[in-house]
């Protein structure tokens, strides 16, 4: 348990989009991508195997916000299902509202905007996509909710007015940290502030200031690399130099998200906060045939840093735990009453193994982690990892280890059953709510 003062803390959680455990210099990397993180972890506590519960960002931060799994059964989709995953369930906001908490965020990712319901509980909920800004908004707002719920034309068009004007994934922090400053000033204490960076989400466009291993021609050079990627379907047919040009932007990227968290440290420490930084989901690099973060389970996606500083405890944890215990470890902190359904960071630590899945169309894959294996399964597929010799996840060795397999594939048939069992026990519960 991470103490606390009697007096209630403020809290600030920091999530980095995209952010690769493998490209934190904390976590082990040769650049120094992230020294303001380092400097917390040095003094906080570092749960070495941090695990999404689900890529990508709509699926881990519903995680992150209500402490269950995403898209539950294979027939929820991406929209008024989606939406109604967030909104059907206490959110971490909710509850620390309730425990007395102002609460704000900024969040300027789509997947976790308002739009799908992640502005629940807060008192200030800023995400930049605004109702009420005239006719032109209105009309970019439905292109918005069409390339969301569609694609195609709509996307292109969002992306290329994104471009132009660095709005919604394209936004950097620079452009909306004077709005949580100015919150942060006028928030009644103890506040519970939410930040959402977008800056190592591709496409990576770090500032000159924070170039250090990328150039501007790498930068303009990537635009039509990224185009590629697209048009391949996140299958791109990269040579090396192509794929490190990538990676130094990336590293670049993560670098001025640091910065963020550089500024913010220093204007908060009045204010004295408890800081909980994580990512949502990680980036893959061709490891796999693919870049982005499409719905998969490999290392590269699903191993992400969480780093809790100030909180009055230094430690290193590297047993397997679950982004999904980051509400209930956060609600102890601020002696909120509600028991979210994940148990406590230090609590999953206690099981030597954790879960993650996702959906592929109507598939499932779902994913077991422990210190030194991974094993994933899906419908077609049976996948085994020795994570000590094989941390790239090259050589399955699913069939050289079938005993290991079957206690896996028995883990997972509990997990499907007990799930199964809450869910039948949830609706039977609304219905009888409803009813009387």
């Amino acid at each position: 348990m991470i103490s606390m003062d009697a007096e209630k803390r403020n809290v600030v959680l920091v999530t980095m989009d995209s952010l690769r455990a493998d490209h934190c210099s904390f976590m082990g990397y040769e650049r120094e991508t992230t020294p303001t993180l380092d400097a917390m972890a040095a003094e906080g506590v570092v749960f070495e195997n941090a695990i999404a519960s689900g890529v990508p960002t709509i699926a881990s931060m519903t995680s992150v916000m209500t402490g269950t799994f995403s898209l539950a059964s294979p027939e929820i989709g991406l929209n008024e299902e989606q939406r109604e995953q967030v909104t059907s369930r206490k959110t971490l906001a909710e509850a620390l509202s309730a425990a007395g908490y102002a609460t704000g965020a900024v969040s300027p990712n789509p997947p976790a905007s308002s739009y799908f319901g992640f502005d629940g509980g807060f008192d200030w909920f800023e995400d930049f996509l605004h109702e009420d800004r005239g006719t032109a908004e209105r009309a970019w707002n439905r292109i918005f909710r069409r390339s969301i719920e569609g694609g195609g034309a709509a996307t292109s068009l969002r992306l290329a007015r994104n471009l132009v004007r660095r709005e919604e994934t394209l936004r950097p922090w620079d452009d909306y940290y004077d709005l949580i400053h100015d919150w942060c000033e006028r928030a009644p204490e103890p506040y519970f502030l939410w930040v959402l960076l977008l800056d190592p989400h591709h496409p990576w466009l770090p500032p000159a200031a924070s170039r250090q291993w990328s150039s501007r021609g790498d930068l303009v050079r990537s635009f039509g690399q990224y185009w590629r990627m697209l048009n391949a379907g996140w299958e791109p047919d990269f040579g090396p130099d192509e794929r490190q040009r990538f990676l130094d932007l990336y590293d670049d990227s993560i670098r001025h998200a640091d910065r963020f968290l550089h500024r913010l440290q220093a204007d908060l420490r009045d204010d004295d906060p408890v800081f909980v930084v994580h990512a949502d989901h990680g980036e893959e690099f061709g490891e796999h045939g693919r870049y982005g973060h499409q719905p998969h389970l490999y290392e590269s996606l699903v191993h992400v840093p969480l780093v809790i500083a100030n909180a009055g405890r230094q430690e290193t944890v590297d047993a397997p735990v679950p982004l999904r215990s980051i509400p209930t470890t956060i609600a102890e902190l601020a002696e909120a009453t509600h028991r979210f359904p994940a148990p406590s960071l230090h609590a999953a630590a206690e099981r030597p193994w954790t879960i993650s899945k996702v959906l592929v169309g109507d598939d499932r894959r779902t994913a077991i982690r422990t210190r030194d294996h991974k094993f994933i399964r899906d419908p077609n597929r049976r996948e085994l990892y020795d994570l000590r010799l094989d941390p790239d996840e090259q050589v399955n060795v699913v069939d050289d280890h079938g005993e290991l397999a079957s206690v896996f594939e028995a883990i997972l048939a509990n997990h499907t059953a007990t799930e199964r069992e809450k869910r039948s026990i949830d609706d039977t519960t609304a219905l009888v709510e409803g009813t009387l």
